[in-house]
């Protein structure tokens, strides 16, 4: 069977990306397979203990932490969010379950945020960034992508617990799990020198080109930061870990990312009341040029390989991510590339979905 990943990760390079990694257990230590390179100028091979970016796959950790100190009975999670934010506009018809479950209708900050690879953003600058830059909505209707309400997440569970948050997360999630190849690099040190190259595809728009993010325009403001070129670029410094926070800083490995959902879905995080909190309660989803259908807080409910599957997938300029568990067959999936674009439609941000349905029916044989 590794061999036959071997051969699809393989396609994947040959058809544009430039590294991969994957893993995947249906009960024991996960396997890897990787393929491709960490460094393009150095040639250096991707290999299982390498860090990848992992974007809003950040947000299951940070949901997780947070619902930890609720289970933990430091918060509540129906209580309004004005205690920690009294100058916020109105904090106080928004609840704390809210900041993770895409329906607080807090303005957003990902498209706004101008890309400065020096700037060290404070979470409340990104917020401001937000309310400088976009429509809030009420509270409590359909789901938007929000993240917003994970950076104020982020600092709610600083707050809480007196930590910073990865240095909570680590002591709530990762070290009960073993986690030893995971970081929150925008408040914890962390090893650089594991760390994969990103690259990102940027070329020159089509004239009369969609700018709406769901036909294929751009996410992030790249301006005067990188260049329109049809060749992948390195982009690996461009966004700054402060200006992610809660909402997607943490870089990770496939493995530990599979261990993380198994540690999940098996209780060893989370009592089934507060595990409940996180993938119960599932409203239907809209995110155009995504596979996400359903949210909880901080897990979706996507289609991959024809079966439901349950996680979160990420992007960060030059890095694309994704984990996800299926509770049916029990097989759990991360796969991590080093290629990006902020064309969600392109072959750079998307291609690697079609390659995990690949390896879910390599793995688990076609669906019924």
């Amino acid at each position: 069977m590794p061999k036959d990943l071997n051969t699809l990760l393989d396609t994947y390079l040959a058809d544009g990306a430039v590294g991969a990694s994957l893993a995947y257990s249906t009960g024991a230590t996960p396997i890897a397979v990787t393929a491709g390179l960490a460094d393009r100028e150095s040639g250096v091979p991707v290999t299982p203990d390498r860090l990848f970016k992992i974007g809003s796959c950040t947000k299951t950790f940070v949901a997780a932490a947070l619902v930890k100190l609720a289970e933990t009975g430091k918060l509540d999670l129906g209580a309004p969010i004005a205690s920690w934010f009294p100058d916020l506009p109105g904090a106080k018809d928004i609840s704390v379950r809210q900041l993770i479950n895409h329906r607080n209708g807090l303005p957003e900050f990902e498209y706004y945020i101008p890309m400065d690879a020096d700037r060290q953003w404070t979470p409340q600058q990104l917020v401001d960034v937000a309310f400088a830059s976009d429509k809030q909505k009420a509270p409590g209707g359909p789901a938007v992508y929000n993240n917003t309400g994970y950076v104020l997440a982020g600092m709610v569970i600083e707050a809480v617990s007196g930590q910073s948050l990865g240095g909570y997360v680590r002591s709530a999630i990762l070290e009960p799990l073993g986690l030893e190849n995971t970081w929150s690099p925008a408040t914890e040190t962390f090893p650089q020198s594991a760390m994969v190259r990103g690259y990102y595809h940027r070329p020159p728009p089509a004239t009369n080109a969609s700018t709406d993010i769901a036909s294929g325009g751009e996410m992030w403001r790249m301006e005067g930061v990188l260049p329109y070129s049809d060749d992948l670029q390195d982009s690996s410094d461009l966004f700054p870990s402060s200006g992610a926070y809660g909402c997607g800083d943490m870089v990770s490995t496939p493995s530990d990312m599979v261990l993380f959902m198994r540690g999940l879905f098996s209780g060893q995080l989370l009592s089934p009341p507060f595990f409940a909190e996180m993938f119960d309660g599932r409203v239907p989803v809209s995110f155009p040029g995504t596979r996400m259908r359903e949210t909880g807080a901080g897990m979706f409910n996507s289609t991959y390989g024809g079966r439901a599957f349950y996680g979160h997938q990420g992007s960060i300029p030059g890095y694309v991510a994704v984990m996800q568990h299926d509770p049916v067959s029990g097989l759990t999936i991360a796969m991590t590339s080093n290629v990006g674009s902020g064309n969600r439609l392109s072959f750079q941000a998307s291609g690697l979905h079609p390659v995990v349905d690949q390896a879910i029916e390599i793995i688990l044989g076609p669906s019924k």
